[in-house]
Order: C-alpha cells, then sequence, then structure tokens
C-alpha cells in the first residue's frame, strides 16, 4: 500500500478512501418547496374557454390550445410540465396573431407568378 506524508506530516494511506469525515449526500437534506405561481392544469376545456372569453380571444383558439396541450399531456416539449397554462395561452394567442400577419404578407406577395415570354438577357 502506498503510503505518502502530508505537510502536516500526517501519514496518508491512499487505500483507503476518504479518511476524514463520512460524506453525506448533498441533497439528504433539501425539502423540495412547492412554488406558489404554479397553476395546475385546467380542470377541462370550459376553464379554458373562460379564460379565452375573458381576454376577449377567439373560442376557436380555445379549442385549438386546449386539444393541443391535452394530446401531449400539458408538456413543453414533450419533457417539462407546464407550470402556468394561462402564460402558455397568452404566448399561443401571441404567435397565433403572428403567424396571421405572416401569413397575410406572404399573400400580398406572389413569388410564382412568371410571364411566358423570359428575356434571358436579362440579369436576375
Amino acid at each position: 500500500m502506498l503510503k505518502f506524508e502530508t505537510t502536516s506530516g500526517q501519514a496518508l494511506d491512499l487505500g483507503v478512501p476518504n479518511q476524514g469525515q463520512a460524506l453525506v449526500p448533498s441533497n439528504k437534506h433539501i425539502q423540495t418547496i412547492e412554488n406558489s405561481y404554479k397553476l395546475p392544469q385546467p380542470k377541462n376545456e370550459n376553464e379554458v374557454l373562460d379564460f379565452f372569453k375573458k381576454e376577449k380571444w377567439p373560442e376557436i383558439e380555445a379549442q385549438k390550445f386546449y386539444n393541443h396541450y391535452c394530446a401531449i399531456g400539458w408538456k413543453i416539449g414533450g419533457k417539462i410540465k407546464i407550470e402556468n397554462w394561462q402564460a402558455s395561452a397568452k404566448n399561443w394567442i401571441l404567435k397565433c396573431e403572428e403567424l396571421k400577419t405572416e401569413k397575410e404578407v406572404s399573400q400580398n406577395h406572389d413569388n410564382l407568378h412568371t410571364v411566358r415570354n423570359k428575356n434571358y438577357n436579362q440579369p436576375l
């Protein structure tokens, strides 16, 4: 067995792991504290519909929101449990409005419109 002498003059036996104080797992004394800001998932579709009506948002979006998150187990990315479904609903509406404006802009431009008589001498 290998033994080394430390600067304090004590012999250190490398064959015996951790000669000092016994290690205690660091998570043994930690208690999980439930956050008070967490909202449980909605009880039913009517709760979501009421929230959307209160915010003056379309009912169809409430149904889409509820069906989508109900189908994936009220998780984001399949892993993270939703802690505040009302905040997720607000993000849903923001994304919905963003997609509407993108769709309107893309419909104003006809990117595929071409003429039959093309002039190949013209630079692109």
